[in-house]
């Protein structure tokens, strides 16, 4: 009867344990189920011209060098005012490619759309705001969602950080250029 015992106690610590750990997941899985597209929105005010920022953003080719996670990047075609481009970004072992249609106003904005990558959805682009000569307000803006919950789950908070951290990367790379 003794060992019947410790059988029950040891197979309800399992059950105990699974459960927990279960729980645990299907809690984070719930928690993706809103119907809120996430979003990324990001702005500085920088003593660089809107031309001076537009050019270090446009400048896809260089992203590796100084975007955190980026380690590659190409110009896969550019006509005009349409770009369009891929960056591979990886963190923590997760690695990811994305394309975007960037259509290009001078100066002004770069407006992006997904075209293929881990996203149901990517949407938005950067403005450039002139405050001065050498002074413009920069902000980035980012509606993505995406294929599925499972890859929310692995490459979602890598990619917000990364994201995340995107204005304050140009800024430093403005600061390193330009040398102000």
């Amino acid at each position: 009867m003794i060992f019947s015992d410790k059988c029950t106690f040891i197979a309800l610590n399992v059950v105990s344990f699974l459960f927990n750990h279960i729980k645990v997941i299907l809690l984070a899985l719930l928690r993706f189920t809103g119907n809120d597209m996430p979003q990324i929105n990001r702005s500085a005010l920088v003593p660089y011209s809107v031309e001076q920022m537009y050019k270090l953003v446009n400048d896809v080719k260089s992203y590796p060098d100084f975007l955190p996670g980026c380690v590659g990047s190409r110009v896969i075609s550019n006509s005009g005012n349409e770009m369009m481009a891929s960056v591979d970004v990886s963190k923590a072992g997760i690695s990811k490619t994305f394309i975007t249609r960037n259509t290009l106003s001078d100066n002004q904005s770069i407006s992006m759309q997904l075209v293929d990558g881990p996203f149901r959805k990517l949407m938005g682009g950067w403005h450039f705001i002139p405050l001065s000569e050498d002074a413009c307000k920069v902000e980035l803006h980012l509606d993505f969602e995406f294929t599925n919950k499972l890859i929310e789950l692995a490459f979602g908070k890598v990619f917000k950080e990364l994201a995340g951290n995107m204005v304050q990367a140009f800024t430093q790379r403005a600061r390193e250029v330009y040398s102000v």
